[in-house]
């Protein structure tokens, strides 16, 4: 009996001497471990879209599928020479769709969907880098035939540069919280131990663009490109003396 118990205690010591720096070096990890102080804070940079993106496209129907594909490429044609000889580039004009599908009138009255024929449509994305051409390109492109307008976004071209801005506000103003948060704590801040950024692009922003009756050549719809804004949130990390 009196030997189990000591071989026991033997045991159970060689066990904690084996465990001992494992514990001690975790207890040491732990002293070293440096006091910080975290912030995190936001930036933000208003300006206004110097550039619109719209898509442009025509839709067109015919009995056969090579009657609206036909139909739909000599509607076309037009608009994009249009949008050519208004001066648009062609890296600028970039064809985003083009579809052609059966098409079928549904009846009230429970009966199968009946078969009228096809319809091709055709869509381009046009980036205007000046918006004041907005109205006029809209205006231009309905009168050689597109009826498919939508899409219409307005952009601010130098967005990195000006999130720059965004940046250094944001870092200025986690530095200001951590100076206030140190200074009531009655610590003094170290140097900064890391730096993050959360942020994400700003999508291009829709705008609005008032379709009018093009009673006449001079009816171009009135355009609003508002303003964008671009926010960067960023946390800081300092060490505390």
């Amino acid at each position: 009996m009196t030997l189990r118990a000591r071989g026991f205690s033997v045991y159970l010591f060689a066990g904690l001497l084996f465990l001992s720096p494992t514990v001690a070096g975790a207890a040491d990890e732990s002293r070293a471990a440096p006091r910080t102080i975290a912030i995190s804070a936001t930036g933000t940079v208003t300006a206004q879209p110097d550039q619109v993106a719209i898509s442009i496209g025509v839709s067109s129907s015919g009995k056969t599928a090579k009657a609206a594909l036909a139909a739909n490429s000599g509607a076309m044609r037009p608009v994009i020479a249009a949008l050519k000889a208004a001066g648009i580039e062609d890296r600028d004009v970039q064809t985003s769709n083009f579809s052609i599908q059966p098409t079928y009138e549904y009846s009230q009255d429970g009966k199968p969907p009946k078969f009228t024929g096809y319809q091709a449509a055709n869509t381009v994305n046009v980036r205007l880098r000046t918006i004041s051409k907005l109205s006029d390109i809209l205006d231009i492109v309905v009168g050689e035939g597109s009826n498919q307008i939508g899409g219409i976004q307005f952009v601010v071209s130098k967005a990195d540069e000006l999130r720059d801005d965004a940046r250094k506000a944001a870092v200025a103003d986690a530095t200001r919280m951590a100076k206030a948060y140190a200074a009531a704590a009655g610590v003094e801040l170290g140097p900064v131990q890391s730096i993050a950024e959360a942020s994400g692009a700003p999508e291009p922003r829709p705008g609005r663009v008032l379709m009018q009756a093009r009673a006449n050549d001079s009816a171009a719809p009135p355009i609003e490109a508002g303003e964008e804004t671009l926010t960067v949130q960023v946390t800081m990390v300092w060490e505390i003396k």
